[in-house]
């Protein structure tokens, strides 16, 4: 059964409706003023007598929105709301623009807003009223463009009714769909500048996000607008993000600190245990999980000279466990302290169950300082910090600990 057939049964109430979820839209709740509009159209074709109260309905609700809209500006910009986003989005220079571009083209600006949906009538309102814009000069230029934008809806769905249904879909759907990418790069924009992209994490940080953006826009297309797609596409973009994210490389200030060794990796303290090794003798092992929410890259636990690097294929088992390390993929970075002691190292790269490829850059005799990048391990993994079992250290964390690279002390010499 068509919507509309249902909602003839109720037509009666349509105007009280129509007055509720115009009022919501102007205090950002999730209503479609447009389908609001084109619903009262239709709704009037086939009764005649809501025709006038439904559109002095919608006058009142467009305009009382939009003065809602406005005062919640204005509270942001007397701080009796706080919304940083707003304060991030307009510096100082791009609010002298916007103010110059509303005295030069205000009316203009309404005109065109007014036609366009998805938040861009909001966010004109809003900004108005964040900016000063004075009460009465909005009041001039939204009224008039609300009448405009209002009737040329309301009376093309009015006049040619159903015919008029699929060419207003396709428009919404165009229109959100140029929305969906313009906020999309916006979002991504905003995360490489704030949250710098490794250049290890090269090109699966600019392909697998890409990817997935096609996809998303692709499902607007085709399927667009099936019920399930809104969750399929909040899916979608959570994943995305994740993918920009697992590549990030936060700015870090290493305190050098030469008589600690520094964590190599993101992530949780899985285990300390005592091994033997053919070569150093008893070493002190410490375990840590990377999970795929994690940092991924791998820094200088201390000032070493790397003495060799040793790569060894192996299996993708679950990281978490400390047998990982025997029949897993990973990459030994065999090191030497520059300070005293000047005693051997090792931070050990290991694969993990998600994990399918190590980044070492680093070479071999070449130098690294304190909390310096060296590589990463992509996708959920586990790295390991050897230190020889009877020199003179304190551990410094146990099983269970969250700790982060070039931050977090995993264990401080006596003597250092």
């Amino acid at each position: 059964m068509d919507i509309f057939t249902t909602l003839n049964q109720y037509v009666q109430f349509y105007p009280l409706a129509a007055l509720v979820g115009l009022l919501l839209a102007g205090f950002n709740i999730p209503v479609s003023e447009d389908l609001v509009i084109i619903t009262g159209a239709l709704l009037s074709q086939g009764t005649p007598s809501i025709l006038v109260p439904s559109l002095l309905t919608i006058y009142a609700g467009v305009i009382a929105s939009d003065f809602g809209s406005y005062y919640l500006g204005t509270l942001v910009r007397k701080g009796a709301i706080r919304a940083k986003f707003i304060a991030a989005l307009l510096s100082p220079k791009n609010l002298d623009q916007v103010h110059r571009h509303l005295d030069k083209h205000g009316f203009l600006t309404f005109i065109i807003c007014r036609f366009i949906p998805f938040g861009v009538r909001n966010t004109l309102f809003m900004g108005s009223g964040f900016l000063g814009l004075p009460l009465r000069r909005f009041a001039l230029y939204d009224i008039i463009a609300a009448l405009i934008s209002t009737n040329t809806l309301f009376f093309l769905a009015y006049q040619f009714g159903d015919d008029v249904r699929n060419p207003i879909r396709v428009a919404g759907i165009v229109l959100f769909i140029l929305l969906f990418l313009a906020i999309l790069a916006l979002v991504i924009r905003f995360l490489v500048r704030h949250f710098p992209i490794t250049p290890y994490g090269l090109p699966q940080a600019a392909v697998f996000p890409s990817i997935t953006a096609v996809i998303m826009a692709a499902l607007l297309i085709v399927f667009c607008p099936a019920p399930w797609l809104i969750p399929l596409e909040a899916a979608l973009f959570l994943v995305l993000l994740w993918m920009l994210s697992f590549f990030r490389n936060p700015p870090r200030k290493i305190v050098m600190d030469e008589s600690a060794l520094l964590s190599p990796a993101d992530g949780k303290v899985t285990d300390i245990t005592e091994v033997k090794d053919d070569e150093l003798g008893p070493l002190l092992r410490i375990g840590i999980f990377l999970s795929i929410f994690n940092v991924h890259l791998n820094r200088a636990p201390c000032s070493v000279k790397v003495e060799r690097i040793t790569y060894k294929k192996g299996l993708f088992k679950d990281a978490r466990s400390p047998d990982s390390t025997r029949v897993n993929e990973s990459n030994t970075l065999f090191m030497t302290r520059l300070a005293e002691p000047k005693i051997p190292l090792l931070v050990r790269q290991v694969s993990g169950a998600i994990a399918r490829h190590i980044v070492c850059k680093v070479k071999e005799q070449g130098e690294l300082k304190q909390g310096e990048l060296f590589g990463m391990i992509k996708f959920g993994s586990r790295t390991e910090l050897y230190i020889p079992a009877h020199s003179s250290y304190e551990a410094a964390v146990k099983p269970g600990d969250i700790v982060r690279a070039g931050l977090t002390v995993l264990a401080r010499y006596r003597n250092g």
